[in-house]
């Protein structure tokens, strides 16, 4: 990305005339975002030194990092490998200075859990101008609930906040949607509270918090109560040992490579990518467009958490409109806005169901996909919550887009762009270093 910075704005060439048509490649996709969050966290609330094998360097996890090498730890990057030696969750230190979250929810999300719990510690927190719209009262709420010091602007349910770590009491929470931050932010609180903790909330949201503190020994305990309900009990207090961690493949990144495969008559090879139900979706909803997909055998190591597979998308079917049910919605909603563009070229209306969490992403996601297309020549609307999509596209006009600084949109964008009738141009491209730093560097070179 070196050659993107300090850009206002990247025009993306199309493909030659035809030869998008014989797109192929073997990718190995950036290491998951998600994972590398959770793996620097725990590897700061443990005693000793971890490393972190593969991380995704992006600015999100940068994010994560920062923050922790301000409460105490000692964080050495490469670009294949960081090391995190820290005094452990209890020896963590009060900063000097606010806390700096950048553009990253997982970062503000999950540390406000951690921190309301960590009796004592005294943290003051901001984020860029995207991440302070974005709504903090679904943490701040119910850990209040149960005693967290958390003052902030719009009685604290926006950045900027302050933190005064307390003794937190287990309680019993009900969370009325699928969200894994919220989920999360809760399961790490308990993790320092004596005592049992238990979250009821909607099935279907990611679940990389639990499992992972599972495989490292945490009593964490995942049922299903009645149906699309899920109940997590927590049973603290817990610390992490360190470890090595290793970061698979970012299924949000392989998405892009796959609808590029998707909507042409090559094959897409994605190489040691996160298999994890709650992640996958995209891979669903290609299929019931009518996209072939070939899965390996789970690939194996003793590192990594999480198991791991390899795709290979072929392309060249014809595609098909699809009605997606909201319940799928929580293991794809990242992946909207280029399932969207896959959608452009299906025959017949396409609708996802159930996208309001989009609507408090990085930007109004939803807003921002349906003008993204629109101005590419196709027909897309809202309702409700609902996306409906006008396939059959044959002819992407060339356009100028602004994506708010949203990473999913611009490269949602790149791929649109290759299959225009002339060059496109894309404002700030630089905001895709927060998941796939190297993204229109891949997109460039593909043939």
């Amino acid at each position: 990305m070196s050659q993107l910075e300090h850009t206002l704005s990247l025009m993306v060439e199309p493909f030659p005339q035809g030869q998008g048509q014989k797109l192929s490649g073997d990718c190995i996709c950036p290491p998951d975002k998600s994972i590398t969050h959770r793996s620097v966290m725990f590897a700061a609330l443990a005693k000793g030194e971890s490393q972190i094998l593969s991380p995704l360097m992006g600015a999100d996890c940068r994010s994560t990092m920062g923050v922790f090498r301000a409460l105490g730890a000692t964080v050495i990057e490469s670009p294949t490998l960081v090391r995190v030696i820290s005094p452990g969750w209890d020896d963590l230190h009060s900063p000097e200075t606010p806390l700096d979250f950048g553009n990253s929810g997982t970062t503000a999300r999950l540390l406000t859990g951690i921190f309301a719990a960590s009796e004592g510690l005294f943290v003051t927190c901001f984020g860029d101008a995207s991440l302070s719209k974005r709504p903090m009262g679904r943490v701040v709420t119910p850990l209040r609930s149960i005693g967290a010091q958390i003052m902030g602007r719009d009685n604290g349910t926006l950045l900027p906040m302050a933190i005064l770590g307390s003794r937190l009491g287990g309680a019993e929470h009900v969370v009325d949607k699928a969200s894994a931050q919220v989920k999360s932010a809760l399961v790490l609180a308990g993790l320092n509270i004596a005592g049992e903790t238990v979250i009821n909330l909607p099935k279907g949201g990611r679940d990389h918090t639990e499992k992972m503190l599972m495989a490292m020994g945490a009593q964490i305990e995942v049922t299903t109560v009645e149906p699309g309900i899920e109940m997590i009990r927590v049973r603290g207090p817990f610390r992490p040992k360190p470890r090595c961690f290793k970061v698979p493949g970012d299924p949000s990144s392989a998405a892009f490579l796959a609808v590029l495969a998707a909507i042409s008559s090559g094959t897409m090879s994605i190489r040691a990518m996160l298999d994890n139900p709650t992640r996958t979706g995209f891979l669903t909803a290609l299929e019931r467009f009518g996209v072939a997909i070939t899965r390996s055998a789970p690939l194996v190591d003793p590192d990594a958490l999480e198991p791991m597979i390899d795709l290979t998308v072929h392309g060249g079917r014809t595609l098909h409109a699809v009605d997606l049910e909201p319940e799928l919605a929580p293991s794809l909603i990242d992946e909207v806005p280029i399932l969207a563009v896959a959608a452009l070229f299906a025959r017949g209306k396409t609708r996802f169901r159930g996208l309001s969490e989009l609507r408090v992403k990085e930007s109004d996601r939803l807003a921002k996909t349906i003008e993204l297309l629109n101005c590419a020549g196709g027909h897309a609307h809202a309702e409700g919550d609902d996306l409906i999509i006008e396939g059959g596209l044959t002819k992407v006009k060339s356009f100028q887009y602004d994506p708010d600084w949203d990473h999913r949109l611009a490269m949602a964008a790149g791929v649109l762009a290759k299959y225009a009738d002339g060059p496109c141009v894309i404002k700030d491209p630089d905001c895709v270093r927060v998941s796939f730093p190297g993204f229109f560097d891949v997109l460039s070179s593909l043939r």
